[in-house]
């Protein structure tokens, strides 16, 4: 955007100089106008102002559990429109229990806490009998167990993983004891992992997977795995085969289903908070995850993201067209994707991005790079993510928490909002520093200049620099997600507010106590000033451009409140910078060998009473507006808000 910005300024002086000399000034005062107009259009402090913008608004990410890999990506948050999450440890707290187990016989009810390797088992005795073999079976297929460590037991690798080997634990099976194991694992085509040991093969995996390669499933099996995915649980399907060969595919066939395995992982506390502020902030989100359709759903209603008329729909059954998977997904009443693969998650990204929307995609897997890639913003879990798929990030969770990427997404809107302050306090400075250039060309330099580029040049920097940084640090407004913001930084209201309001009046007042300063010291006309006069009327007009650009500094802190309705105390940045900008600019026009090479001197009295005019004036000017623009939109009449205000 700078560079844009540069090369437009340079184009327009350029062009207007070559104007000014066809209109008759002469090539030396053609030169300065353009060169004038080039320097008063570029916004000197706009690259740092944003860069340094950025990068607060990555670190107060960072104390926030979000990490930011792209300091670009803190913009993107801020335009966020989509979020596609995963469910396990991003909306529920990936504290995986065993709670429930089918046997052929029956089921069987776990009571145990965390990852503990006791627990209370109740059930038929006959069922109690299998539940030994079905967990040694399982705990053979993972890699992740329970462990103590630090007096404590803790999940090491998967938590799923872990909660099966805790299963194994608890009735007192040593998944260690035995010959070794050659296993096959779990991937997202097979939804299963396999392991043989000795002569015997154990199968773990989703239960439609399992099922299809079992040689015949009880009666009792459909139903309770009805009841347990309606209950939110999480069901893998254990199943086993002799097996007297290399270990391969074809041993995952013709098995003997030995029952369901029902894991418990809460949903966290503060996820029903986090949707509701996307909803105010007209984000929609949807799960995408690997888990049945029916646990998926009903996590997705106990936190509340799938509410009435929402979609559930099975990751095979996803339409093909892209523009059709865009519009099933992009549901007010949320969607949720079941059963999904890494390709399924990078169709969605693109064809939701096909329809308009910033999307911001989740993922922890190896596979889920090409997805995260793909998204404006992708989210990897920092937690229990991979590597690959923190590398392919833009934003790494720390804690793999939804409500982590709501607020990141909250402070990338600050950060906008901030950006878009800074852009209308450094437009409104450039329309005061090039209306002296354009009167003077336009009279034919009947006018006087009124600065001189390096006064111009001293405004940007020197004086501008500091309160554009500290606009830079606004704190977040609250109900900042309820604004449903652009997807342009500039747009209409912006340039209007900085070009037709703050610029204009500033670029009058500005002109006004220079004229007055002339026209009180003699001068007329068309005349030449005196060297001693012009200085004071230029140290004038530069004067009001700095006050009115201290008082602008307030003003753009909000785009309704006027100025007195802020506590100056909420940003004290800004009133640091503007304490310095006032030692500035008596620096710039007390200290004597700077001030003549800039070409301007100490003010008079009047001239200083002129100067401080053009501040309060734009502060009035700019709250007026507000308050007229609040009014218009709550359709009330000023006599209405007087009333109002005064119950």
């Amino acid at each position: 955007m700078v560079r844009i910005v540069a090369v437009i300024a340079s184009l327009t002086g350029a062009g207007l100089g070559a104007v000014a000399l066809a209109l008759g000034l002469g090539p030396t005062e053609a030169f300065l106008f353009g060169v004038g107009v080039a320097v008063a259009l570029v916004p000197e402090g706009l690259l740092p102002t944003v860069t340094l913008s950025l990068a607060r608004g990555a670190q107060t990410m960072a104390a926030q559990q979000a990490l930011v890999r792209r300091l670009d990506a803190v913009e993107t948050l801020g335009s966020t429109t989509f979020i596609c999450t995963d469910k396990t440890g991003t909306l529920t707290q990936n504290r995986m229990n065993v709670v429930d187990v089918v046997t052929t016989a029956g089921r069987v009810s776990v009571e145990g806490s965390g990852y503990e390797p006791t627990a209370r088992l109740a059930g038929p005795d006959e069922a109690l009998v299998l539940v030994p073999v079905i967990a040694r079976a399982a705990a053979t297929c993972v890699g992740g167990r329970a462990v103590r460590r630090d007096g404590a037991w803790r999940a090491v690798g998967d938590p799923t993983e872990a909660a099966v080997h805790c299963l194994a634990l608890r009735t007192a099976e040593d998944v260690e004891a035995g010959p070794s194991v050659r296993r096959r694992p779990y991937t997202a085509e097979r939804l299963l992992s396999s392991a043989l040991r000795g002569d015997e093969v154990s199968v773990l995996g989703a239960p439609e997977a399992v099922f299809r390669r079992c040689v015949s499933v009880p009666d009792l099996m459909a139903p309770e795995l009805v009841r347990l995915t309606g209950g939110g649980r999480r069901v893998l399907a254990v199943a086993r085969r002799t097996w007297r060969d290399d270990p391969g595919e074809a041993m995952e066939h013709d098995l003997e289903l030995l029952g369901l395995i029902g894991l418990e992982d809460p949903p966290r506390g503060d996820v029903g908070e986090s949707l509701r502020s996307c909803r105010d902030a007209g984000i929609r989100v949807a799960m995408v995850t690997g888990d049945h359709p029916a646990t998926a759903a009903a996590i997705g209603r106990e936190v509340g993201l799938l509410r009435e008329g929402g979609v559930v729909v099975d990751g095979s059954e996803l339409p093909q067209g892209d523009a059709e998977l865009a519009e099933l997904l992009d549901n007010p009443a949320g969607a949720v994707v079941a059963r999904v693969t890494p390709a399924d998650k990078l169709r969605i990204a693109y064809a939701l991005r096909g329809r308009g929307h910033v999307v911001a995609m989740t993922g922890d897997g190896v596979n889920d790079a090409p997805a995260l890639r793909e998204a404006d913003v992708g989210v990897a879990m920092g937690a229990s993510g991979s590597d690959v798929a923190r590398e392919a990030a833009d934003l790494v969770l720390l804690d793999d928490h939804f409500g982590t990427i709501v607020t990141a997404i909250e402070l990338g809107r600050a950060t906008y909002a901030n950006v878009r302050r800074f852009l209308t306090y450094h437009l409104t400075d450039n329309v005061a520093e090039l209306t002296p250039f354009a009167l003077w060309a336009m009279s034919g330099g009947q006018f006087t200049l009124a600065l001189t580029v390096l006064q111009v040049l001293a405004l940007d920097i020197g004086t501008d620099m500091l309160p554009a940084l500290a606009l830079g640090a606004e704190p977040p407004r609250r109900g900042l997600m309820g604004n449903r913001r652009t997807r342009s930084l500039v747009d209409r209201a912006l340039l209007a507010r900085a070009f037709a309001v703050l610029g204009l009046t500033e670029a009058v007042m500005a002109m006004a106590a220079f004229t007055w300063v002339l026209v009180d010291g003699g001068w007329s006309w068309g005349g030449a000033p005196s060297a001693a006069l012009l200085a004071t009327a230029s140290g004038t007009a530069f004067a009001a451009i700095a006050l009115a650009q201290m008082a602008n500094a307030f003003a753009c802190r909000s785009t309704v409140s006027p100025a007195w309705r802020i506590r100056p105390g909420t940003n004290r940045l800004v009133l640091a910078a503007v304490a310095v900008e006032v030692l500035l600019l008596v620096l710039f026009l007390g200290f004597a060998p700077l001030a003549h090479l800039l070409g301007g001197s100490w003010p008079t009295g009047t001239g200083w009473l002129a100067a401080a005019a053009a501040a309060v004036v734009l502060v009035v000017v700019d709250g007026l507006v507000k308050e007229a623009r609040g009014l218009r939109r709550s359709g009330r009449s000023p006599g209405d808000a007087h009333r109002a205000a005064s119950m």
